[in-house]
């Protein structure tokens, strides 16, 4: 007796497949083109000898950014047509292509594979329409993962090394600056700006009265965040690149995946360039404002105001709250409230109950660094800030986003009936996608407006600040860490964290 198993053969030779090309193609804006270009003939013949497969699209990302899927605009919109029914076939040169990330690797081919759609991996000849293969995938993508991990590291090196030989400068443009060629040149239109940090600065206004004035004048930051900060004009009075100078390594890439960028406290090395670009300031201005800096701190010589001065706020009228003394010791209270300047209560305080509940706060942000803030800083591209009066401006974009990748698609179906050429094909879906790029940037700035360096880099000051006080209560972790404190009318003390994080602690316990 002969038994042939037909049906697997059949269904393969009935299946008719519309398939997805994905692709990464150089992030070199010149190259983008030909490189696309040439990967969109190799798979439009793909299609050709391959009875049954017509190609739908070709979905092509910079190949800076197989670490992680949610950076991969095109990646996004390939998964999105899979779930639409457009495609139910993806082709890959290789897993590595695909991503360099295993975890996500698998969770995204097995929720393919949930919804009928099938992924072929040609260099390791992987078709995950055989369900054994997923452990070869699984192989390739720890390979691919560990591939991504050798990259970095050599990237390192290569960073260390040209730090060691002072040929390295920077990969981003610092605020009155511009990057073209590698190289550090002066903006004059936000040289402007950092010249009045500097010359306010020394006419004795403080740092705070510097960002108030930028915030009533509308100043803008990088790339147009229009908020600003004590802390953003203190890094600017602190930064050695306007007098022409660099202090490398400043942050640092862990070495294990998945790579995080922290502060350097001491874990690498750093350097110093002197006259590593041009200058904004002489370097006779910044020594003069160090020193200005230097003698308002703490270890200045003089008496050290309270912690709490300036920054305990009335909560009705949101006034600095002033010092007094009684028999009973040092309280605060409202100062309107004190000259009837205004009709607040008093809310007075007890300067020792106040330092207890800063302690009690130290401990649990101590206790709970990791919880508190490590997954605020690990998750902050997932909070999201909308306003009101940006609704209808985000709605406008939609729209566009909508119809630029409707264009997209009819361009595909033009090529795909030989309406037009390849090269045609080409410089329009390139003219698209460089449309849906903008469109997304501007429509993140209006979902994300508090998301920027700024917000990381405080999150990491906070816990970097907490973690080296080894759970001591040190007056100065609330000077660096605490932007208010508001005196509550039910008991509590509401803590305004740098970062953006808000605490409450009682203040009787």
């Amino acid at each position: 007796m002969k038994i042939t198993d037909i049906s697997r053969h059949t269904d393969k030779e009935q299946k008719e497949y519309r398939f997805g090309a994905y692709c990464r193609v150089s992030s070199d804006k010149d190259d983008q083109i030909h490189s696309f270009l040439a990967q969109l003939k190799y798979f439009r013949e793909y299609a050709k000898n391959h009875e049954g497969y017509t190609l739908v699209d070709i979905y092509a990302d910079e190949g800076i950014t197989g670490t992680c899927m949610e950076k991969r605009d095109e990646f996004l919109r390939m998964i999105k047509d899979c779930k639409d029914g457009k495609i139910n076939r993806i082709v890959a040169k290789s897993v590595s292509r695909f991503a360099r990330n295993n975890e996500e690797l698998l969770a995204t081919i097995r929720e393919l594979k949930n919804i009928g759609v099938s992924c072929y991996f040609e260099k390791e000849n992987i078709d995950t329409d055989n369900m054994s293969s997923e452990f070869m995938v699984s192989l390739f993508g720890m390979q691919a993962q560990q591939e991504s991990v050798n990259i970095s590291e050599n990237m390192r090196w290569s960073y260390q090394a040209r730090m060691e030989r002072g040929e390295f400068n920077t990969c981003k443009a610092p605020l009155g600056y511009k990057l073209e060629e590698g190289k550090l040149k002066i903006f004059e239109e936000e040289a402007v700006i950092i010249k009045r940090v500097f010359d306010l600065y020394l006419s004795g206004i403080g740092m705070q009265q510097i960002a108030d004035f930028f915030n009533e004048e509308g100043v803008l930051k990088k790339h147009g965040f229009p908020r600003w900060h004590n802390r953003t004009i203190a890094y600017i009075l602190n930064n050695e690149r306007y007098m022409g100078d660099a202090r490398l390594q400043k942050k640092y890439t862990t070495d294990t995946f998945p790579f995080k960028l922290k502060l350097n406290k001491g874990e690498k090395g750093q350097y110093y360039v002197e006259n590593s670009n041009p200058a904004i300031i002489s370097k006779e201005e910044f020594q003069a404002v160090q020193r200005l800096i230097k003698s308002k701190g703490p270890k200045g010589g003089k008496k050290t105001d309270s912690v709490f001065k300036g920054i305990l706020l009335c909560p009705e009228c949101n006034c600095a709250m002033r010092r007094m003394k009684n028999d009973r010791g040092y309280f605060w209270c409202c100062r309107n409230a004190v000259s009837k300047r205004s009709n607040c209560s008093l809310h007075i305080v007890y300067e020792n109950e106040l330092s207890r509940a800063c302690e009690r706060l130290q401990k649990k942000l101590f206790d709970n660094c990791d919880v508190l803030i490590g997954r605020t800083i690990d998750y902050l591209e997932q909070v999201i800030t909308m306003n009101e009066d940006r609704r209808e401006e985000i709605h406008h974009i939609d729209v566009e986003i909508k119809a630029a990748t409707d264009r997209n698609h009819r361009l595909a179906s033009l090529r795909v009936k030989n309406v037009i050429s390849d090269e045609e094909f080409a410089k329009g879906k390139f003219e698209i996608m460089n449309t849906l790029s903008r469109l997304k940037s501007e429509r993140k700035k209006l979902l994300a407006f508090d998301k920027n360096d700024e917000s990381i880099d405080s999150l990491m000051l906070l816990k970097e600040t907490i973690e080296k006080s080894l759970n001591q209560y040190d007056e100065s972790v609330i000077r660096d860490t605490v932007d208010a404190i508001v005196v509550q009318d039910d008991g509590m003390l509401l803590f305004r964290m740098i970062g953006g994080l808000r605490f409450r602690e009682r203040i009787n316990v």
